[in-house]
């Protein structure tokens, strides 16, 4: 995620240092960053020249004194553990100028917590990335309980800079809003799969199929508005009570967890990944997400914008 949000930001002529613990690690994160690049030239968003040059505005560093120096913008995207989040930094608090500020890629991380290893907590807020970050419009610009206006407002104006669609998470929650969306739809389809109620390919095509081809464009929000609220009452009315609440994660999960399924990365999960069946599913995503975010660019209503 580090190199692809440096990407992003060496793409809209932005300065970027990307920071990591060894040579080898940021050799892997610029081939990453690379390989994002190419899919964008051959999707026709950019073009080569564009390419290099936006390589040209990256910096791979092990040398954190040197890329705090004269930062405007620290964005860390580090393991999902508060603890080395906030050790992080409170050690760059001591090396960046006062008008730093600090941003968190954490997924759900309390930014409040975060923020009180600073001195500077009014200077920290979140500002969430969406994987892959090079074609997901999303970045969730979430407000700590000390989270300045104008560090809000900033954090807003750079996503927009780097042609994102921010929305503003005005109350420090645990998962912001995507993830609750996110895990909550997660939820109840591991609680049919457990239950035997359907096959994991057809819990997937429910989604793909349905609701998922509409929320690309509308949301659940607008999506009950069209269907109208009364019908969304009604069936809300019998069918909460059935649906999955359970407070923590299910057997199943925990189970290919223990059994070391834990997805494509580990040739297992779920579903079965045989030799580069992974790869080219992540390639055939990335493809596909880019047509269809062509598809929505070339539709958009100025009034879907997000206030902020």
């Amino acid at each position: 995620m580090g190199a692809g949000i440096a990407g992003l930001f060496a793409r809209a002529g932005v300065r970027v240092f990307l920071v990591d613990r060894t040579e080898e690690l940021l050799g892997r994160g610029m081939t990453a960053q690379r390989a994002s690049q190419e899919s964008l030239v051959a999707a026709g968003r950019i073009t080569g020249t564009e390419a290099r040059a936006a390589d040209d505005l990256i910096s791979p560093v092990t040398d954190i004194p040197k890329a705090c120096g004269d930062a405007d913008l620290l964005l860390e995207a580090l393991p999902e553990d508060a603890g080395v989040k906030g050790k992080m930094l409170s050690r760059v608090d001591r090396l960046c100028p006062p008008r730093t500020v600090f941003a968190s890629n954490t997924s759900g991380l309390s930014i409040t917590r975060l923020a009180e290893a600073t001195g500077r907590p009014g200077s920290v807020g979140g500002m969430h990335f969406w994987n892959p970050p090079h074609i997901v419009p999303l970045v969730e610009v979430v407000r700590g309980e000390r989270t300045t206006d104008d560090t809000a407002a900033f954090l807003l104006d750079t996503a927009r800079l780097l042609g994102k669609r921010p929305i503003l998470v005005r109350r420090d929650v645990p998962g912001f809003v995507g993830n609750r969306l996110q895990f909550a739809v997660f939820r109840e389809a591991l609680h049919l799969l457990e239950q035997g109620i359907a096959t994991a390919e057809d819990i997937d095509a429910a989604m793909t199929a349905g609701p998922g081809l509409r929320y690309g464009l509308l949301g659940p929000l607008r999506t009950a508005d069209l269907g109208g609220l009364d019908v969304f009452h009604s069936i809300s009315r019998y069918l909460f009570a059935e649906l999955g609440a359970e407070s923590e994660p299910p057997e199943l999960l925990a189970k290919l967890v223990a059994e070391g399924r834990t997805g494509a990365k580990s040739g297992a999960g779920i579903y079965e990944y045989r030799g580069d069946e992974a790869a080219q599913l992540a390639a055939r995503r990335d493809r596909v997400l880019l047509a269809f975010l062509e598809a929505l660019e070339r539709d958009t209503d100025p009034g879907e914008e997000s206030n902020g």
